[in-house]
C-alpha cells in the first residue's frame, strides 16, 4: 500500500516539519531559491548546495533509499537513535579544530567519570561503540602496555594468560569480539565449574548483563569469584540503560571494565560507546586502539566529533527528568490512540518493567476489532511499513543484520536479501492475539506521533466493514 494519493515526499517533510516547529525537516531547496545561509539546528549555518549529492533538498531520494520514521527502537541496522540538536552541535563544534586524540580522550574520560559518578580511581573512554570496547577492553586484559603483545594481537599463542571464563547461558553475538583479540571462551554453568575453571591462562570472566537472569552465577559472585583469584571482570551493559542509575550501579558493582552503548538510548553518535573502569586499564585499553597504529583496534576509530557529540549525549541523558520523558511516551502513544479509537481499535495497559534487562522502554500495543476492520496485527505493521515517501518502522530491521549463505547453498544474492526482509516489526511482548499491534515510541522525532496517527487513519478508512 503506498501513501502517494494524499502524500508525496515533499508534503511529508512540509507537514513534518509543521508538527515540529520546523526543527528538523531539510530545507536546502529554500536555501538554494534563496541564495544565502540560514541557522541549522545543529548550530552551523545550512550551506546551499546548488550542484551535485544534497542540490534537490533530499538525500535519500537522490541515491534511491527509503527513509523510516522508527517505530523498531534502538537498532543499529536502522541507525540506532535521534540525536538531539545539542548532540549535533557538539559534533559541529568538534570539527573547527583539530587535537590531540589521546589528549582529549583522556579529558573525556575524567568527564565521563565525574558525571557517571565512577569509583575512586576510575576514569572513561569513548569507544566506537560497544562492540569495539569489548575488543580494546579483552585486549587491554592480555597485552598491558607491553609493546611486543601489542602489535601481537590476535596472535596471543604466547601470552601468559589469554583465557576468558564465560557462563554458557552468557554466550551470544557479541562475544565474537571476545574471540577476535584471540581469547579463548570457556564455558562453564555453575559457581563451582566457573572456579574450578580457573588456572594460570585464565585472563578474566565475562559477564553478559542482559543475560544476567539466564546465568547461575551473579554479577556481585563473578566479581568476588575473579578477585580472590586475581583475575579480571568485564561486564557488557551497552543496551542496559535506562534506568540511568545503572551506569553508576553497574561499575560500582566491582567490575574492572563495564560498557555502555552511546548510540541507544544515551542517544549519542551511532558509532560510539564507553568503557568505565580502572584507570590504569583503561590507559592500556587506549593503548590498543586509534589513534595508535599496528593495533588490533587501530579500526575501532573515534575522532573528535564523535568524542564531543557522546560527551554532550551522556549529560543530556544523565540530567533527564526520566518521569517527564516516561509522560513524554505516554503522550504519544495517546495521540496515537485517541486517533485510531473511531475505528475499534483499542489501545491496551501500557507495559513497563523499569527494572528489565536491556532497552527498558514502555511497549505500546492496541488491538483491532474484527468485525469493525478487515484487518490483523500483521496487516496493519505491513501498510505502515509500505508507507511512501517515508516508511514507517521496516520488516527489514532484523537486529542481527544480513546473513550468509552455506557453503553448500548456490550463489544467491535474492536469498540474502529475503533473509534479511523476513523479520516483521513486532512489539516488545510476545504477540499472541493476531489482531493486535504495537511499536515502540521512544526514538520518535517531535511530530512524527501525529504523522503515524494520520497514516493508520487512511489505512483504518480504507479497511473499514460495511
Amino acid at each position: 500500500m503506498s501513501w502517494n494519493t494524499v502524500w508525496n515526499r515533499r508534503t511529508f517533510l512540509s507537514a513534518l516539519a509543521a508538527l515540529s516547529g520546523n526543527a528538523i525537516a531539510p530545507r536546502a531547496e529554500a536555501s538554494v531559491a534563496e541564495g544565502s545561509k540560514m541557522a541549522g539546528i545543529d548550530g552551523s549555518p545550512i550551506v546551499p548546495i546548488t550542484s551535485g549529492l544534497g542540490s534537490t533538498g533530499d538525500i535519500y531520494a537522490e541515491l534511491g533509499v527509503t527513509p523510516l520514521v522508527n517505530i523498531n527502537g534502538t537498532v543499529t541496522v536502522i541507525g540506532g537513535s535521534v540525536m538531539k540538536p545539542e548532540v549535533m552541535e557538539l559534533i559541529r563544534r568538534g570539527n573547527e579544530h583539530f587535537v590531540l586524540i589521546d589528549e582529549l580522550e583522556k579529558a573525556a574520560g575524567k568527564f565521563i567519570a565525574k558525571l557517571c559518578k565512577s569509583p575512586e580511581g576510575c576514569t572513561g573512554l569513548v569507544t566506537g561503540g560497544a562492540a569495539a570496547a569489548l575488543v580494546v577492553g579483552y585486549s587491554a586484559f592480555m597485552t598491558e602496555d607491553l609493546e611486543d603483545r601489542l602489535v601481537s594481537v590476535p596472535d596471543t599463542t604466547n601470552f601468559p594468560r589469554n583465557e576468558v571464563i564465560i557462563q554458557k547461558s552468557h554466550r551470544y553475538a557479541f562475544d565474537h569480539q571476545i574471540r577476535q583479540t584471540g581469547a579463548k571462551l570457556v564455558e562453564v554453568v555453575t559457581r563451582e565449574e566457573m572456579i574450578a575453571a580457573i588456572n594460570p591462562k585464565t585472563v578474566a570472566i565475562h559477564f553478559t548483563n542482559i543475560l544476567s537472569d539466564h546465568g547461575k552465577v551473579s554479577g556481585p559472585e563473578t566479581v568476588a569469584i575473579a578477585r580472590a583469584h586475581g583475575i579480571y571482570t568485564f561486564n557488557d551493559a551497552s543496551a542496559d540503560v535506562p534506568p540511568v542509575r545503572r551506569l553508576w550501579d553497574y561499575p560500582a558493582v566491582g567490575f574492572d571494565l563495564t560498557t555502555f552503548s552511546g548510540g541507544k538510548d544515551i542517544c549519542g553518535p551511532q558509532a560510539s560507546g564507553m568503557l568505565i573502569g580502572k584507570e590504569e586499564l583503561i590507559r592500556w585499553c587506549l593503548l590498543n586502539m586509534s589513534p595508535q597504529e599496528d593495533r588490533i583496534g587501530r579500526c575501532c576509530k573515534v575522532g573528535k566529533e564523535t568524542i564531543f557529540g557522546f560527551l554532550k549525549a551522556l549529560e543530556i541523558f544523565v540530567n533527564q527528568d526520566e518521569n517527564a520523558t516516561l509522560r513524554m511516551y505516554d503522550e504519544r502513544a495517546e495521540t496515537i490512540s485517541r486517533a485510531v479509537a473511531p475505528f475499534g481499535v483499542t489501545a491496551l495497559p501500557r507495559q513497563y518493567n523499569p527494572d528489565a534487562l536491556g532497552n527498558v522502554t514502555p511497549t505500546y500495543s492496541w488491538h483491532v476489532d474484527p468485525k469493525k476492520l478487515n484487518m490483523t496485527g500483521h496487516d496493519v505493521l505491513q501498510a505502515l511499513a509500505d508507507t511512501r515517501p517515508v516508511g514507517i518502522g521496516t520488516f527489514g530491521a532484523d537486529a542481527s543484520g544480513m546473513r550468509g549463505r552455506k557453503a553448500s547453498d548456490p550463489k544467491k544474492e535474492s536469498a540474502v536479501q529475503k533473509a534479511k526482509s523476513d523479520v516483521p516489526t513486532r512489539p516488545r511482548r510476545e504477540q499472541v492475539d493476531p489482531q493486535m499491534f504495537g511499536f515502540a515510541v521512544w526514538q520518535l522525532k517531535p511530530g512524527e506521533d501525529k504523522l503515524i496517527a494520520d497514516r493508520l487513519v487512511e489505512v483504518f478508512s480504507k479497511a473499514r466493514k460495511a
